[in-house]
């Protein structure tokens, strides 16, 4: 689904809406259709700095313009909730007293892998990408079955010196931050700042549309373990979820 009308969670809510009523259930949760709900403040107060829409960090060192680009792979790894847990109890290394979630961490050893598997110079500045739904963190809340985009972006930025050099607990409080940031009063001014850009596509140039190649600074993450696909009413219409097959 093209993603100017509608996020992730919206489209799969049109699907498993649509995937129930051909097995002859009724209509769960209606849609919600009413824009005017994100519309900026009159007029709009932007109140902070909204790097998640500024350009990623130059590279230290860029690539020539000749250079071919390196061959990618794309590959799948499961991980077991054993696996999970260790990861999780890293979070008390080095007497380190706060607790962070399995999420959190988990996106910090993908940050900190990835900026490893790139080859990033020690100051090379570093920008993680994370879509984060609005929908509850907007005050008051969103009706359920809203239908549109609520996707926002937290934006931890880092040194890759300083995420490789530290233990994974250190990239997920970069992280667990950038999360926490993202409350009314930020999501708000986004919705101000955006209002105030006369070109909306350079503000979305995210990593997948920067030209990034497997060696520059951004990184973008989407988990999916929250989306309706995974489960309740949506498994029953689906059939049963599970891994792609290997070919």
């Amino acid at each position: 689904m093209q993603h100017h009308v509608a996020d992730g969670f919206s489209g799969l809510h049109f699907i498993n809406t649509w995937s129930d009523m051909a097995r002859g259930l009724g209509l769960t949760i209606p849609p919600f259709i009413d824009r005017t709900l994100l519309r900026s403040r009159d007029p709009p107060q932007p109140q902070f700095k909204h790097i998640e829409y500024q350009p990623a960090p130059a590279m230290k060192t860029p690539a020539s313009k000749d250079a071919e680009a390196p061959e990618t792979a794309v590959s799948i790894f499961k991980l077991t909730r054993d696996q999970l847990n260790a990861l999780k109890a890293k979070s008390k290394e080095g007497g380190n007293t706060v607790t962070y979630s399995s999420y959190e961490m988990l996106a910090g050893h993908v940050w900190r892998s990835v900026c490893m598997a790139r080859g990033l110079p020690e100051d090379q500045d570093t920008k993680l990408y994370i879509a984060t739904d609005g929908r509850s963190r907007l005050q008051p809340p969103l009706p359920p079955g809203y239908f549109g985009n609520v996707i926002f972006t937290a934006t931890p930025i880092a040194v890759s010196g300083d995420l490789t050099s530290k233990p994974v607990w250190n990239a997920a409080s970069k992280i667990h931050d950038a999360l926490a940031r993202m409350d009314n009063d930020y999501l708000r001014s986004a919705l101000d700042y955006l209002e105030l850009q006369p070109d909306l596509k350079a503000s979305f140039a995210g990593p997948t549309h920067l030209g990034a190649r497997i060696l520059g600074s951004p990184v973008g993450l989407g988990f999916l373990s929250t989306m309706p696909i995974l489960g309740g009413a949506g498994r029953s219409s689906w059939g049963r979820a599970g891994l792609p097959t290997k070919v």
